[in-house]
């Protein structure tokens, strides 16, 4: 074999794997450090094997992250719009409670009888008649079962 040919299959094999030097150093309790350097004289010499980077697999590894990202996106998004139907169901439904508690008590004011008024706009009371009463009682009672059938 010619010297240049024997330079050039050198060079090659040399491209396809690299060997790195480290260095191997266990200290008096036992712990293993590694460096490029020795740090003691009972520094033990190592070879570690590199292989170069894969292009094709690093762009299917970055198209496959960049796919998971895309997935974790969507789902944040559906989960904040979730979040968003869950708060505003949350909202209806203590204002229809709200609705509910204020017809119950309505509806028990004119439930229990007695002398029952109303403020008008000077402020003077105007008392409700006991046909009124009635009226009042049966409508805070349709008032009530309406507000409060949810």
């Amino acid at each position: 074999m010619s010297r240049p040919l024997c330079i050039a299959l050198f060079l090659a094999i040399g491209t396809l794997s690299q060997a790195d030097e480290m260095y191997k150093t266990t200290d008096a309790q036992g712990h293993v450090t590694y460096s490029d350097r020795p740090l003691s004289t009972s520094s033990q010499r190592i070879s570690v094997d590199v292989t170069p980077a894969n292009a094709e697999e690093a762009a299917r590894l970055t198209r496959e992250q960049a796919a998971q990202n895309a997935v974790a996106a969507q789902q944040a998004k559906q989960d904040r719009r979730d979040a968003e139907d869950l708060a505003k169901k949350e909202a209806q439904l203590a204002q229809q409670q709200q609705r509910c508690n204020a017809a119950r008590n309505r509806y028990a004011m004119f439930a229990a009888g007695g002398r029952i008024f109303r403020t008008d706009e000077q402020g003077s009371r105007s008392y409700y008649s006991d046909d009124e009463i009635e009226q009042q009682r049966v409508a805070a009672k349709a008032a009530m079962d309406s507000a409060c059938n949810f």
